[in-house]
């Protein structure tokens, strides 16, 4: 079924990237058994997949319009991703730019980049779902060749969730800690210490819906506090009462991630089990 399915916007000319449990073995080795499978695309592009999907048998459906379709062929589903379900993490040019080639289920196609990944997972933060952990793997994996910068700059006005994340990171990994760049660690602290003698925001915002559907409608429903709007431009009247200013020290040259995570579908040791085809997948810091 994965396997018809990536043909299928393949040959049907539509960019898309894995991500999912393919995309995070290919960055870290950890397998998962999953029975979806993750495609990353441009909203625009969502059409022309629902088409060349059902072409090939699927029945499909817009889940949700703000940032989800599905394609379904008997209990085995294609998640078509455009954005994060917190407005946040929209798919835009950026993710195509520094997304990495690889082959997957025995063709060759894009992997979202490992920056992005951690963008979306840092703001899952439900009572059944937690991804910090997977944050904490893939840092760990690949943080010595990760443009920090560019990690930084998506989180934007949101730069505190990174700053938690990190924070977990290198309590984590004590004798990994170096693989978050010393440059990163002292711009966040300066940030929080500069908000933090700058005090409290005015408004009574609970940004806590940006990483939970569900966890904080008490304090909107019972407390009266706002909610955190999603958008950027939105945010304007947060920002100005947090620090979001960019000064940093000159960044240590980066190196790119290599190329070539080989997944094959049916591959032994468990079902469709990614671990048999790897081609230079291990990004971890040489002797770990």
């Amino acid at each position: 079924m994965r396997v018809k399915a990536l043909e299928s916007l393949l040959c049907a000319g539509v960019p898309f990237m894995v991500a999912g449990a393919y995309a995070f073995f290919a960055y870290t080795g950890i397998f998962r058994d999953t029975k979806d499978l993750d495609v990353m695309l441009d909203e625009r592009e969502v059409p022309a997949a629902f088409r060349a999907l059902e072409r090939a048998g699927f029945a499909t459906e817009l889940l949700d319009p703000r940032w989800i379709g599905k394609a379904y062929a008997g209990d085995r589903f294609i998640d078509l991703i455009f954005s994060s379900s917190n407005g946040l993490a929209v798919v835009d040019g950026g993710w195509f730019e520094h997304a990495r080639p690889a082959t997957i289920l025995g063709h060759s196609c894009l992997i979202a980049p490992v920056e992005e990944i951690i963008f979306t997972k840092a703001f899952v933060d439900e009572r059944e779902r937690y991804d910090g952990a997977d944050v904490n793997h893939l840092i760990y994996a690949c943080g010595d060749e990760m443009d920090w910068e560019r990690l930084l700059d998506r989180f934007g006005p949101h730069w505190e969730v990174l700053f938690a994340h990190v924070t977990l990171y290198r309590f984590v990994y004590p004798g990994a800690r170096s693989r978050v760049p010393e440059w990163l660690v002292e711009e966040l602290c300066r940030r929080t210490l500069e908000q933090s003698r700058a005090g409290d925001t005015p408004l009574r915002v609970c940004r806590g819906n940006l990483i939970s559907r569900r966890q904080y409608t008490h304090d909107y429903e019972k407390l009266g506090l706002m909610a955190a709007p999603a958008g950027p431009a939105a945010e304007a009247e947060l920002a100005r009462g947090s620090l979001c200013r960019k000064r940093r020290g000159p960044a240590p040259a980066r190196r790119h991630l290599g190329k070539g995570a080989t997944v094959r579908e049916g591959a032994p040791g468990g079902a469709d089990r990614p671990g048999a085809e790897v081609e230079a997948a291990r990004l971890r810091k040489p002797g770990s």
